[in-house]
């Protein structure tokens, strides 16, 4: 048979394996595009059709939730400004009650008449009834006028067209606005006008209710601008004294309305009629704003007012002069208003009509596309099979010259092979020596291989037990207690314990915990070995002895629970092996210090009298696990405040120095009492220790595992010592203007303690405020964050720290400077009045930006 050349097996078969493969691979594309182009054109057409419907359906759903959703944020923006304006009210009225019901605490104030040249800012002034008689009522007068301080911060943190009346039943008023000018009858009158009170609507309506009350919108009788009032009865001993009533320009909530993104909105009264609104539709322009809506000709707006009317939320259809618009609304409980928005259907038909015809249209622009693309694909598929066809032809010649010496491609697998790549395998059939050649040559690469995977097996099952091993690890850190102090509420003992294992994992092990309100517990063992065997020994040990000691009834059961636990662990003990354990239960109220000890090292007792660590006298048991049957025998003493013990495992006797000595009894003995163990805290006990420890064993290995505990006894705290110790409490919320009622309540809380008076705790609730404010308005730019609020209680002297902290935008308040308060209103620049507020109303303020975070602390004394 005539052998071919390689070149000429190399480029027929590149050939027809090419020629083939396009030619099968052109044909299935051809039949598979030209199916799913019909396929397409119909699923477009269907798809286009329901996408269009989805669409249309979609976008009147979301219109009406995005109607209702502004309804209800607006609804309850302008609630919480009532409610902000009622809880100001409220404080200064009970602050005024306050102030009369204990005169002897406050001097006598002067507050001076009505005076033009406070035209135009904020001040306080006092006013009389043309039938009050003065000269009676001077003492009151001036203990009422405690009260101005208050009333003008408030007045200021409110801002313009704020004005705030406290009218007494005997006839004089103290008023703090901007509005003196106007109390006189002319520019030539000497003397303000009389102001009588009490014969005010506002005055009369809060007597008659006897409540915080909102008032009807009325016409300002200074300006005629609307406002709308709080107004609250303060009574002194419990008796009506008068009316504590605030005030505000009604545009100062109706802006809330008028910048809205809706285009028709208004706000209604339980009565149905509306108090301000905004028509750019001109939805309301055949409607009486001034009428009783639920009375309307159009039936469908009637009903809807009648439903806003009684506090419910929603979105209703209305018809109004043959036109339908979408009616959004959310009650504002505060004051029994409601909020509605609008919009004109036709918008809504509009878009959706819109958005159909882009659907359709894009499904008949693909159909389109698919035909014009598969055109395009045939001609390109033809022209590249005769350029690849072309391409092969030629690329088989360069390829069978290459492959005429197939020793070359011999020698690139060697070289390869040489390299690393044990998986290269020589293909060469000339059935020559070269081809015998190339096959020893893959059965080297495969003995090869065998040792390489062999080596890399036992390399991997080295790192499987070293990882297993470090799981190990954590695992048994995680089953002793770590966290210290443990019982951080408990004045009367603390405990401090380390654990440092010889190996991955060790077989010592501790453990506290309390048996009721006057017991705990501590243990400390030694498993013989080391090593996983005394790690899974050492688990099974502790599990079983805190599991019997949470069983007893006194402390006499104390050794039965050793006993029970040394016959669990003889049981199927069948790697023999043992723990040597120290158990002690301590009475927190007495001091009596129940132990059992089962073979382990002689603890340490420190007497705060004498001053000095003694080994304690302990009764050698037999070690726990190697003999079942054996009875227990307990031994006790006495605790006294200051006292302290210190337990060890023996790899801190037996630790081996760099000569092979042993660390000692007497070395551990003189090492504690060579420190100030009176006022030393546990952790730096055990910390002396181990670092004398370390300075005996040098650079020699650690050879078994070295375990610590320490308890200190303090006794029961004197009466009123716990009362005595700072608290602290923190409170995390979103940073959103709606949770500030939860951040007044958790202050309110920890300021209960402390019986501040009103003044105080209307000082710091406003300094709060303005700081959780200005977190949520401009902290993190509209994005969502949190804020935390620290509260520190200090009982002597009676205090309250607040530490506010938010990861946003970092801003120091403090740079600013303080603004003026004699200048007028319109020459004041804006800002800086909230934080020099916090600051009149504070005793300490300071800021700090620490590991990301705005940290700024405020600090109140209460007398």
């Amino acid at each position: 048979m005539k052998r071919r050349s390689i070149r000429q097996q190399v480029q027929r078969l590149l050939f027809l394996c090419s020629v083939v493969s396009l030619l099968l691979l052109g044909g299935i594309a051809l039949l598979g595009m030209l199916g799913a182009r019909n396929t397409s054109m119909q699923d477009g057409r269907e798809m286009g059709e329901e996408a269009a419907q989805t669409v249309s359906s979609t976008l009147k759903h979301e219109a009406e939730s995005r109607l209702l959703m502004l309804a209800d944020e607006k609804s309850r923006y302008i609630n919480l400004e009532l409610r902000r304006i009622a809880d100001r009210t409220e404080l200064m009225g009970n602050e005024l009650s306050w102030i009369h019901e204990h005169a002897g605490e406050f001097h006598p104030r002067h507050v001076d008449e009505p005076r033009r040249d406070n035209a135009g800012k904020f001040a306080a002034q006092l006013e009389y009834a043309s039938w009050a008689d003065r000269a009676a009522l001077q003492g009151e007068v001036g203990l009422a006028a405690n009260l101005q301080d208050i009333m003008m911060q408030v007045a200021l943190m409110n801002g313009e067209g704020t004005a705030i009346t406290a009218a007494s039943e005997h006839g004089y008023s103290i008023s703090v606005d901007a509005d003196s000018a106007e109390r006189f009858a002319s520019p030539e009158a000497a003397a303000p006008l009389p102001f009588d009170g009490t014969s005010r609507p506002w005055y009369k309506l809060a007597k008659e209710q006897g409540k915080t009350t909102f008032t009807d919108v009325y016409a300002d009788s200074f300006n005629g601008k609307l406002r709308i009032a709080c107004t609250m009865p303060y009574k002194v001993q419990g008796n009506f004294a008068g009316v504590l009533a605030m005030s505000t320009y009604l545009n100062n909530i109706s802006n809330l309305v008028l910048n809205a993104q809706a285009q028709t909105c208004f706000v209604i009264d339980d009565d149905g009629r509306m108090i301000f609104y905004k028509d750019d539709t001109g939805m309301l322009r055949q409607i009486n704003p001034e009428t009783d809506l639920r009375q309307s000709a159009d039936k469908e707006l009637a009903a809807a007012i009648s439903v806003m009317t009684q506090g419910d939320k929603g979105v209703r259809a209305v018809n109004i002069a043959d036109k339908t618009y979408y009616l959004a609304f959310a009650p504002v409980p505060q004051t029994g208003w409601s909020f509605a928005a609008a919009l004109d259907s036709a918008e809504v038909l509009k878009t959706e009509e819109a958005a159909r015809q882009d659907v359709l249209a894009i499904a008949q622009k693909n159909v389109d596309s698919m035909d014009a693309y598969m055109t395009k694909v045939i001609l390109a598929m033809a022209a590249l099979i005769l350029l690849i066809i072309a391409a092969v032809t030629w690329q088989g010649r360069r390829m069978g010259d290459r492959f005429v010496h197939p020793i070359l491609d011999l020698s690139d697998g060697v070289r390869e092979i040489a390299s690393g790549n044990l998986d290269k395998k020589l293909d060469i059939k000339t059935g020559d020596e070269i081809e015998h050649l190339s096959i020893c040559f893959n059965a080297m690469t495969d003995e090869l291989q065998s040792y390489m995977k062999n080596l890399t097996k036992v390399t991997a099952e080295k790192e499987r037990i070293a990882t297993e091993l470090n799981v190990a690890t954590n695992i048994q850190e995680s089953m002793l207690p770590n966290i210290f102090p443990p019982f951080p509420e408990r004045l009367d003992f603390d405990i401090y314990a380390t654990m440092h294992a010889a190996k991955e994992v060790g077989g010592d092990f501790y453990d506290f915990y309390m048996l009721d309100e006057n017991h705990v517990v501590i243990t400390i063992a030694d498993v013989s070995g080391k090593g996983v065997p005394a790690a899974l020994f050492m688990v099974i040990s502790k599990t079983i002895l805190k599991n019997f000691a949470l069983t007893m009834t006194g402390e006499s059961d104390l050794a039965a629970v050793v006993s029970c636990t040394n016959d669990q662990l003889c049981q199927n003990n069948d790697a023999m092996m043992f723990v040597t354990a120290f158990v002690g239960m301590l009475d927190v109220v007495t001091g009596k210090f129940v132990y059992v000890n089962a073979g382990h090292n002689p603890p340490l007792v420190y007497r705060h009298k004498e001053k000095k660590f003694a080994y304690m006298d302990v009764k050698r048991n037999f070690v726990m696990g190697g003999m079942d049957e054996l009875d227990y025998v307990g031994q006790e003493l006495t605790l006294e405040p200051g006292d302290k013990l210190f337990l060890y495992t023996d790899g801190v006797t037996e630790a081996l120095s760099e000569d092979e000595e042993l660390y000692g009894e007497e070395r551990l003995l003189k090492c504690l009492n060579e420190m100030q163990a009176d006022d030393m805290p546990l952790k730096e006990i055990q910390q002396h220790v181990q670092q004398d420890l370390q300075k005996h064993v040098g650079e020699a290995e650690q050879s078994d595992d070295i375990t610590m505990l320490a308890l200190s006894y303090s006794g029961q705290p004197e009466r009123g010592e716990i009362m005595e110790a700072d608290t602290a409490r923190e409170i995390i919320v979103g940073a959103q203007v709606e949770n500030l009622t939860q951040i007044n309540e958790f202050v309110e809380e920890q300021l209960s303690s402390l019986e501040p008076s009103p003044k105080e705790q209307l000082q710091l609730e406003l300094a709060v405020e303005e700081i959780f404010v200005n977190i949520a308005s401009y902290a993190y730019e509209g994005k969502h964050g949190q804020a935390v609020i620290q509260a520190k209680v200090t009982n002597s002297p009676k205090s309250i720290e607040l530490i506010f902290q938010d990861e946003g935008i970092p801003y120091n308040p403090l740079d600013r400077d303080d603004p003026d308060p004699e200048m007028l209103l319109e020459d004041r620049k804006i800002g800086g009045w909230g934080i020099f507020l916090v600051k009149k109303n504070v005793d300490e303020v300071t800021y700090a930006y620490e590991n990301g975070k705005n940290v700024l602390t405020i600090r109140k004394n209460i007398s």
